[in-house]
């Protein structure tokens, strides 16, 4: 999908009103920089989106795992004390998840 994207980019920054009348559509614009281009230009970017994804992925589930440890920590902790039967509930995945998100955020995003 990463040519789809290129493509995008391009028709979404295209501000020049002598340059065409009409737009091209996305077959055609994609045409166009494999004719002008070539076919790696599709694929510009590619390398440090990807390196940005790995990163923010890599934080995610590392926080995302610790703090499930921790989640099901307690939760075991609750039902020796005869509280709930010992497994993390929907509502605290989601606390889980929203923290990891959090701090992937404050991690990854300059």
């Amino acid at each position: 999908t990463y040519p789809l994207q290129t493509v995008n980019t391009r028709q979404q920054t295209n501000r020049d009103p002598k340059h065409e009348k009409r737009k091209l559509g996305t077959v055609a614009q994609m045409c166009k920089v494999v004719k002008h281009e070539g076919w790696a230009r599709l694929y510009g970017g590619l390398t440090p989106s990807l390196v940005g994804t790995a990163a923010s992925q890599g934080v995610y589930y590392y926080f995302y795992q610790i703090f499930r440890d921790k989640a099901e920590a307690l939760a075991i902790e609750h039902k020796r004390k005869g509280i709930g039967d010992g497994t993390v509930g929907v509502f605290s995945s989601l606390v889980v998840a929203a923290l990891s998100g959090c701090i992937n955020v404050l991690l990854t995003i300059p």
